[in-house]
């Protein structure tokens, strides 16, 4: 389940950079006159394959039978991938550890995610305007 997420994960990241990258060369004109709206476009993109990875884990849930209702494992599985932890759902025994593991691999996809962001944030607002001379 890992090794799923972190396929999606990286196969957004590809897509979503190049995607930016074709932009700085053929619409930087856009980057330039609307930062902000490209920002909150690459953050509510980066959401996509998160929202995906946290559906993964609580099929796993669901269709093991770790949970019983659909709607227990979405939530489980958010509360768990975000780390957040609530506690008012919890696995029988068996599943404990793999609940960690589905943390841990949240606590990593949100680290990925937050550096992606700041990626772009850096490429959009902190850009040279004119190259430096050579000393």
């Amino acid at each position: 389940m890992i090794a799923a997420t972190v396929a999606i994960q990286a196969f957004f990241m590809s897509a979503g950079l190049n995607a930016f990258r074709h932009m700085e060369k053929n619409r930087r004109d856009v980057l330039e006159r609307y930062p902000t709206f490209v920002t909150v476009a690459w953050v509510t993109y980066l959401i996509l394959p998160i929202a995906l990875d946290v559906v993964l884990w609580a099929a796993l849930y669901y269709f093991s039978q770790a949970l019983t209702s659909l709607e227990d494992a979405l939530y489980f599985s958010t509360v768990t991938f975000t780390t957040v932890g609530y506690g008012d759902i919890v696995l029988g025994k068996e599943w404990r550890q793999v609940a960690t593991f589905e943390a841990i691999n949240g606590w990593i996809i949100f680290g990925w995610a937050t550096a992606l962001m700041m990626a772009v944030i850096q490429r959009l607002y902190f850009r040279e305007t004119e190259p430096r001379e050579r000393a």
